[in-house]
């Protein structure tokens, strides 16, 4: 196995951090930011390390079962003094991605984002927290951190307004006229183009808040299957006194938007139908335990169903800097024709950081996890070169944000 490459990314992680707070020149500033995950692993028969996930599920319980190295290194440049007149900042962002990670054959990089925006339009009035902004970004993204599912995602090359103050809500509008996850697959072209509304913050009580987002598809040539489609979405987040996070979201998609992503489906058709249920809580209860916990419900007219239930938790041992973490998850797909397929995984981990709450990083981890499946999930080809209906891997891996 090769671990030196693992070991710079580490070494890269380590040096952006420390660099993580701006620098400020003459109403210039810099600030980085970014992500990295790496580590080794083996299965129960000393091979290489087979991670699992459903076939049919969008997404997998993510501790001590992830067999990729990640990285994102971005940068963040300003220009304007600060409160006084407009400030323009350039935003740069890309990724390298290794797999598998025992292997090491191919690493892709990717342009993820390269965008511009102007603030400060106005010093008072509607237009004085808004950005206007132009380029490819990840826009708006919200995902559930566990199994690392992005359930509202409407990353693309565009151009729009965002945080106009509506009296009742902060308003959002862009267009993309690419669709895609990273610069390159957007310059190749995409065959629709999208109008993304928002209205954000609108409040419902004290520390309860409600965003509405509707999503647009617009055939840009000809010989589709459909005529656009788009996709509508209602958020609802509450804070409770003793300070636990809980999200619920509800998602609507039709014709080109039934996947219910920036990725629209060129083969659906206009009467295809698609419904999601999100769910997720998260409480960082006291100095010694932490939660995180999610359900996901999604029914597609022409395709299959997939439900899933999961929770992480972490307890500090005494006063040091070592917790042991639990992830539990459970997903189930019931595919359009033929039995419906399971799959149960439990982590367990022993994790070194420096805070006690759920998102403190970096976090170095030594991990085993166990998984289990049906007949069905197996004979759908879940976890190549794993046989039977069950299988074990171990490993160390150090996850990291900035």
């Amino acid at each position: 196995m090769r671990l030196p490459f693992a070991a710079s990314l580490v070494l890269i992680a380590t040096a952006a951090h420390a660099e993580e707070k701006s620098s400020k020149s003459n109403g210039l500033s810099f600030e980085s930011f970014g992500y990295l995950r790496a580590g080794v692993g083996w299965g129960d028969d000393g091979g290489r390390q087979t991670c699992f996930q459903l076939p049919g599920a969008r997404a997998k319980y993510r501790l001590g079962n992830e067999c990729e190295i990640y990285g994102e290194l971005g940068g963040r440049l300003t220009f304007g003094e600060d409160g006084d007149g407009l400030k323009t900042t350039l935003t740069l962002r890309g990724s390298v991605l290794g797999t598998p990670i025992n292997d090491y054959d191919d690493f892709d990089f990717f342009g993820e984002e390269a965008w511009i925006g102007v603030s400060r339009l106005s010093e008072e009035g509607p237009w004085s927290g808004a950005e206007v902004w132009a380029g490819h970004r990840f826009y708006k993204r919200q995902d559930i951190h566990i199994n690392d599912f992005y359930y509202w995602d409407a990353t693309g090359m565009g151009l729009g307004v965002t945080g106009v103050d509506l009296g009742f809500a902060k308003g959002s509008l862009a267009y993309f006229f690419e669709s895609a996850g990273n610069i390159g697959d957007a310059l190749d072209g995409s065959p629709y183009m999208r109008l993304d509304a928002r209205l954000e913050e609108i409040s419902l009580a004290e520390k309860t808040d409600m965003t509405l987002g509707l999503d647009l598809r617009f055939p840009d040539e000809s010989g589709l299957a459909n005529d656009g489609g788009g996709m509508a979405t209602m958020q609802v987040n509450h804070e409770t006194r003793r300070g636990e996070t809980l999200m619920a979201a509800l998602q609507y998609g039709w014709g080109a938007g039934r996947d219910l992503s920036f990725a629209s489906d060129p083969g659906a058709r206009d009467g295809d139908r698609s419904v999601r249920a999100v769910g997720s809580y998260l409480w960082n209860a006291w100095d010694s335990y932490a939660v995180m916990a999610t359900g996901i419900a999604e029914w597609q007219s022409d395709d299959r169903n997939w439900y899933s239930l999961g929770a992480r938790q972490i307890w500090r041992l005494g006063q040091s800097k070592t917790y042991f973490a639990l992830e539990t998850g459970l997903d189930h797909v019931v595919p359009r024709t033929g039995d419906g397929r399971t799959l149960a995984k439990v982590t367990a981990a022993l994790e070194w950081r420096e805070g006690p709450k759920f998102f403190d990083r970096p976090s170095y981890r030594a991990y085993a996890t166990y998984a289990q499946w049906d007949d069905d999930a197996e004979a759908a080809g879940i976890a190549p070169g794993v046989s039977g209906t069950d299988g074990f891997n171990f490993g160390f891996q150090v996850e990291h944000f900035w």
